[in-house]
């Protein structure tokens, strides 16, 4: 096989060889734009792209601004008017109240005068009917004791079953008047019973005295007793009538 004789140059023999740009060159005009001019356009290029960016982005936040502030307004704008109609509301509800309670006070007054007048009317009216109870009570009693006189005598009998022991003698104070008609009636009495005429008692009065105590028989203090309970049962009635009327 032949080898083939490679030449070599010398080192100065040798020129410098320029690749082409990797940009392609700017063409305007037919002509040509250096590699610095181009570099220049980029340039601006990009700051007009920031320009355009910042414009944008303040003109975003302007509008936004903008209507963040419409949108507070008119937020604002009905919790304002809703907080308003409910303070407006409460003010004008105590307002309402507090002037009722005002032109009500005569009236409370009025008809506080009115119940309690009513209530005394009412203590008064059943402190008359008791009395009036017991003024016709004391008249039947005494109609009776007047037909029947050993009445008085049944009484006594009462009183000393109810006394404790049995007593030797007996005493018993009456009206004369009373006394008298008993002893018309023939009425049989025991034998440690005594009678006496006493001036000082009333008709159907009556005074019993044994040996080891004393005791009013007499028809009037019953009917005193019994008119007590009525009168207390009565003014109790009236004193829940009037706890009602203050409530």
């Amino acid at each position: 096989m032949n080898k083939k004789k490679i030449m070599r140059l010398p080192s100065d023999s040798y020129r410098v060889h320029r690749f082409p740009p990797l940009a392609q060159p700017i063409q305007g005009n037919d002509e040509f734009v250096s590699e610095k001019e181009t570099q220049g356009l980029k340039a601006d290029v990009q700051q007009q792209l920031e320009a355009g960016f910042q414009q944008g982005l303040q003109q975003g936040f302007d509008e936004g601004l903008r209507q963040g502030i419409e949108q507070g307004k008119q937020q604002g704008a009905v919790e304002g008017q809703k907080e308003g109609f409910q303070k407006g509301f409460l003010n004008g509800e105590q307002s309402g109240k507090k002037l009722f309670a005002e032109a009500a006070k005569p009236v409370n007054e009025i008809l506080k005068s009115l119940s309690q007048w009513q209530i005394e009317q009412e203590q008064q009216q059943r402190h008359i009917i008791c009395e009036l109870v017991q003024k016709v009570a004391q008249q039947v009693i005494r109609a009776e004791l007047t037909l029947m006189p050993q009445q008085i005598l049944s009484l006594v009998d009462e009183t000393l079953q109810a006394m404790p022991g049995k007593p030797q003698s007996v005493v018993i104070h009456l009206n004369p008047q009373d006394l008298e008609r008993i002893k018309q009636v023939s009425t049989e009495l025991p034998d440690d019973w005594k009678l006496i005429a006493n001036k000082d008692l009333p008709v159907g009065g009556c005074h019993l005295v044994t040996d080891d105590a004393e005791a009013d028989v007499s028809c009037d203090s019953r009917l005193e007793s019994c008119m007590d309970n009525v009168k207390q049962h009565l003014l109790e009635e009236s004193s829940e009538s009037e706890n009602q009327y203050e409530q």
